[in-house]
């Protein structure tokens, strides 16, 4: 399983900033200014190349931390942020174990509010902890106050000190990962596995990344590997049945994903696995009660919101709307009464992307923007993240009512917020609302390059098969469709395309 963040950016000189930032990564060079450092750290930090220091002053709490670390890495996210918990109480200034427990990529069963509390906790540590962890505490902060160049520079500048650090590497390629770069992580992945060839977690996630290009045949081979490193855990069973779903082998997917429970019965990941495999063969009814089992589980919950959502959308597939709206209301009511305002506000938000009355949908978009400007404990980076879908929507509503004035004022918005936060997911955003914008005037050779920057999302792609077929680009846009009707991530967005698609695809067939 892969459990890291979720879930678009005009060729601006912020992207061009972010992405060169992200190349310089690449390449093993910080051209960034790095942060200031006493002659002292200087020479502290060069005698410490090979792994960062970690400071604690209890001798117990480090050792659950480095417990908690190798359960992190190998996807045992409950387990280990116990770890981090205990390790804190031990040693409230424990920076590190902070700032773990804070980063909100790292798993779901940690709260917002819980999130916030260690971030605060990781800073007011600071001047007890060497350069080289505070250059971490920075990276991670920044990120999750949507500080992404400052992130970045920080990111490079403790990569750069740690050259030949696992875990730098691994998280580095993680963050650069979940920033929706997934061909950049590609090679940061490879680094980290060239470090320590016997290091199963990049793998798990080069897995990912490579299936997620359709380069199945490498992302096969790698999962291989993890499962040889790590043949007695969960994981490595859970993620290859994922990646062999993603393929579309889903009987395969169905054995792997038991295979992992049986290792592990408690592995709850594999139970929704099993629940979005089901959903993805059309077998709607049996999904919705694989669900309802892996809710029962769930180990936070942000999961079982963020699950409940997963199963209201079965509902689409079906073609039966009303439940859907039913199940979302559910759904956005329960989130609503758990403090959690991006999963209530992401249930206000796809139940909008599927009306067919403009003026219900705007309705909607408003509710997902009210709750997300009340006050909740969470970090401004995913607030903003969901607001910059919302706002994304709204303005591709406004373009398909004619309101012209509208989608250009929003645009303006998302634009400004891309701006100032260089967040990939926000640019991203403003990418497919641009593109989106740009065909509804018919300007299809403009909306082109726009829609290409959200090439994860089946809606922008749909779009992007329409401004390719009015330029003359038909072999592309049969490319895309083919890509479209062979789509199985359990999605809202695939769940109203690829069935047309797939639908189109078996008509053309049998025409022939």
């Amino acid at each position: 399983m892969k459990r890291w963040n979720r879930p678009h950016c005009p060729f601006s000189l912020s992207y061009v900033c972010l992405a060169g930032c992200v190349a310089l990564l690449i390449g093993g060079v910080a051209m960034l200014t790095p942060c200031a450092l006493t002659a002292q750290e200087q020479t502290s930090e060069i005698a410490h190349t090979g792994s960062l220091p970690i400071t604690s002053k209890s001798p117990e709490a480090r050792r659950l931390f480095d417990v908690g670390l190798v359960k992190l890495e190998n996807l045992h996210g409950r387990e280990a942020m116990q770890d981090f918990r205990h390790a804190v109480q031990m040693d409230p200034d424990f920076a590190m174990a902070n700032i773990m427990i804070s980063f909100n990529s790292v798993d779901p069963s940690v709260d917002p509010a819980e999130q916030v509390a260690a971030r605060n906790r990781a800073n007011a540590a600071r001047s007890k902890i060497s350069a080289g962890e505070r250059l971490v505490i920075d990276w991670l902060t920044n990120s999750s106050e949507g500080k992404m160049v400052a992130a970045i520079q920080d990111m490079n500048d403790v990569l750069t000190q740690y050259p030949n650090d696992k875990f730098l590497a691994w998280l580095g390629a993680v963050w650069v990962e979940n920033q929706q770069q997934i061909r950049r992580a590609i090679p940061l992945f490879e680094r980290a596995i060239r470090l320590n060839p016997d290091f199963a977690p990049p793998m798990n996630e080069l897995s990912y990344c490579y299936a997620r290009v359709r380069d199945f045949d490498k992302a096969f081979a790698m999962m291989q590997r993890y499962i040889a490193l790590l043949p007695d855990e969960s994981n490595p069973q859970d993620s290859y049945a994922e990646i062999l779903r993603m393929a579309g082998r889903f009987d395969e997917a169905l054995e792997h994903y038991h295979a992992s429970l049986k290792i592990d019965p408690s592995f709850v990941f594999s139970q929704l696995g099993i629940a979005d495999t089901y959903a993805l063969m059309g077998d709607e009814a049996r999904a919705r009660i694989e669900y309802a089992t892996a809710i029962q589980h769930a180990t936070s919950k942000m999961e079982a919101s963020m699950w409940r959502l997963q199963s209201a959308t079965s509902y689409l597939r079906e073609g039966d709307t009303a439940q859907a709206d039913t199940a979302f209301r559910a759904a956005a009511a329960q989130a609503h009464k758990d403090d959690l305002a991006v999963p209530e506000a992401e249930a206000w938000r796809m139940m909008a992307v599927y009306q067919s009355n403009h003026a219900s949908a705007m309705e909607l978009l408003n509710k997902a923007e009210a709750v997300l400007a009340e006050k909740h404990p969470l970090p401004k980076s995913a607030q903003q993240q969901e607001l910059a879908l919302v706002l994304r929507d709204r303005a591709i509503r406004a373009a398909e009512a004619g309101n012209n004035a509208l989608a250009e004022a929003v645009l303006k918005k998302l634009r400004d917020m891309a701006g100032a936060g260089h967040d990939q997911i926000i640019q991203i955003a403003s990418s497919a609302a641009i593109g989106a914008v740009l065909v509804k005037q018919s300007r299809y050779n403009e909306a082109i390059p726009y829609l290409e920057e959200d090439d994860r999302n089946p809606l922008s792609l749909r779009t992007l098969v329409l401004a390719r077929q009015k330029t003359g680009a038909q072999a592309q846009a049969d490319d895309l469709a083919k890509l479209l009707a062979n789509w199985n991530e359990p999605t809202l967005e695939q769940a109203l395309v690829t069935p047309q698609f797939r639908a189109k695809q078996k008509g053309a067939v049998a025409v022939q």
